[in-house]
């Protein structure tokens, strides 16, 4: 049993200065997505579906092909600003993207059954990926609205260069999630973590709380679900030009109303991603250490290949 990886790789990168899904981070030119596709690879993930912007389509195809190689399946889907429920038109002078989760809906268009989902510039690690594997797997047959989440301790998810936007989790008993809310611009000031809610609300935060990075497992059912919620979403918000349609929001919204049950598992990898320009260095740094270290091929095509 395999399942196809989505990627999210069609933000606009306004705070880090440029695409981080193509930054050359690694010393042969692999961005931090590249890295992903690998670690999935070794955990039982057969195939990417990469979803980008249209203007970038090119770039990210000439990139995979340098990096991944064309061994390994790959595919690709734009999130365009056009591409809504019948009814519906975007604002003619909006340019942001209409946030991950049409970005999921994107790609669901073109996946049957089961599929990963996780980001392009955050580097998950293989262990993250090994336990999202294991727990679809884990799933039993037919839809029942289930899914899985691969949280990390919000205070390894932090930047010394600026705020940061995550999804804060309350779960219940044996680690179903109750509650993500998505808090932005959080940051540590003198031991002091605090963000605000998207309505502006002060929020103080300990560091523990497990919190989504986007490592999400998802089924057909909570798809349909999405794309209730987001023919909702463009009702209210159809005709803002900076409003967006938070992939953990609908899902928190799924779960408090009891149609789809998600069960966090904790992940013990050290996180690495990209927000601010000033991540770089550190990033790049890190990703040298692994490679010396082994835990990354020095040609990731060609270890790729090599799984086939």
């Amino acid at each position: 049993m395999s399942f196809p990886l989505v990627v999210l790789a069609a933000g606009l990168s306004t705070r880090y200065g440029r695409l981080k899904q193509l930054d050359a981070l690694g010393p042969r030119g692999e961005a931090i997505m590249d890295f992903n596709v690998y670690d999935a690879a070794n955990s039982g993930f057969r195939s990417v579906t990469y979803v980008v912007r249209r203007e970038i389509l090119e770039d990210v195809k000439q990139h995979v092909k340098d990096t991944i190689g064309e061994k390994f399946e790959t595919n690709f889907v734009c999130q365009e600003l056009d591409k809504l429920p019948s009814g519906f038109k975007a604002p003619p002078d909006r340019i942001k993207p209409w946030g991950t989760a049409h970005a999921v809906l994107c790609a669901a268009s073109q996946i049957e059954g089961p599929f990963a989902v996780c980001n392009a510039d955050d580097l998950y690690g293989i262990g993250a990926f090994r336990l999202l594997f294991e727990e679809m797997s884990r799933q039993e047959p037919g839809d029942k609205g289930e899914a899985t989440l691969v949280g990390y301790s919000l205070d390894k998810t932090l930047s010394t260069a600026g705020g940061v936007a995550r999804g804060v989790c309350v779960l219940g008993p044996n680690d179903i999630l109750e509650r993500v809310t998505e808090v932005q611009n959080i940051r540590c000031d003198d031991h002091l973590i605090t963000g605000s809610t998207i309505d502006g609300s002060p929020v103080e935060l300990s560091g523990d709380e497990i919190v989504s990075m986007n490592l999400w497992g998802l089924t057909p059912s909570i798809i349909n679900s999405l794309r209730r919620q987001f023919r909702h979403f463009l009702e209210y918000w159809g005709s803002d030009t900076q409003a967006e349609h938070f992939l953990s929001t609908s899902l928190n919204a799924q779960v408090e109303l009891g149609t789809t049950r998600v069960r966090v598992r904790r992940a013990s990898d050290t996180w690495l991603g990209i927000t601010h320009e000033a991540d770089r260095l550190g990033s790049q740094t890190v990703l040298a250490e692994r490679l010396a270290a082994g835990v990354y091929p020095a040609d990731l095509a060609d270890a790729l290949a090599r799984l086939g």
